[in-house]
C-alpha cells in the first residue's frame, strides 16, 4: 500500500477512533462504506469497506482510546445545532497537530466528518528534516459514511477492506496501546 493510501485508510478508521474521548453515538450494525478524500492527496478519493456489529464498533473505538489519550493534552466535544464538534490537540515526538472535525447526519446511516488538522513540527529524523522541504502545515480530510445494508457475503464483524484485495480484521490489527 503506498503512503497516501495508508494516510487515507487510517484517517478513515482513525478519525472516528480519535473520538474516543469523546461520547459519540454507536454506529448501526453492518455494511458501512467510507467515501475517504485527504486534500494534500494527489489521489480520487478511496472508497473503504467495514463490516460492524455493536462490539466490533467498540473495538475500534477501544484500540485507538488510549493512543488519543496519551498523545492529545486537550479533546473537547460541542454541539453546534446538529452538528457534533470534536478539538483536539495532539503531539507525537515534536510534531503538533490541532485538529477540529465536524460531524453531520447521524450514526445509523450516514454521516459526514470533515476534519482540518493545522500541524507544528516534523516527526521525521533530523538527517531527513534537514534534506527535504517541510510537509503540508494544514490538511483536510472528508469522510462521507453511509450504511449500506447488512454485512456483504464472505464479511464477519471487524472485517475491514482497503480496496484492491486488501481485507483485515480490526481484530488482527496491532493494537496500539500496547509498547
Amino acid at each position: 500500500m503506498r503512503p497516501v493510501h495508508v494516510a487515507a485508510a487510517l484517517a478513515a478508521l482513525v478519525a472516528p477512533a480519535f473520538a474516543a474521548g469523546f461520547d459519540l453515538p454507536p454506529r448501526t450494525p453492518g455494511q458501512w462504506e467510507m467515501k475517504v478524500q485527504v486534500d494534500t492527496a494527489a489521489m480520487p478519493p478511496q472508497i473503504i469497506r467495514m463490516c460492524l456489529d455493536a462490539e466490533t464498533d467498540k473495538l475500534l473505538n477501544a484500540k485507538f482510546a488510549g493512543t488519543a489519550q496519551r498523545l492529545c493534552s486537550r479533546q473537547e466535544q460541542k454541539t453546534d445545532g446538529d452538528a457534533i464538534v470534536l478539538e483536539s490537540d495532539c503531539a507525537v515526538g515534536d510534531l503538533k497537530t490541532f485538529s477540529r472535525s465536524v460531524i453531520t447526519g447521524d450514526f445509523a446511516s450516514a454521516y459526514v466528518m470533515r476534519t482540518d488538522v493545522q500541524m507544528e513540527g516534523s516527526n521525521a529524523p533530523d538527517g531527513v528534516k534537514r534534506t527535504t522541504p517541510a510537509g503540508p502545515s494544514s490538511q483536510q480530510t472528508t469522510i462521507e459514511a453511509k450504511r449500506v445494508g447488512e454485512c456483504a457475503a464472505g464479511f464477519k464483524p471487524g472485517d475491514v477492506d482497503f480496496g484492491m484485495g486488501r481485507i483485515t480484521n480490526l481484530r488482527d490489527m496491532p493494537d496500539p496501546n500496547i509498547n
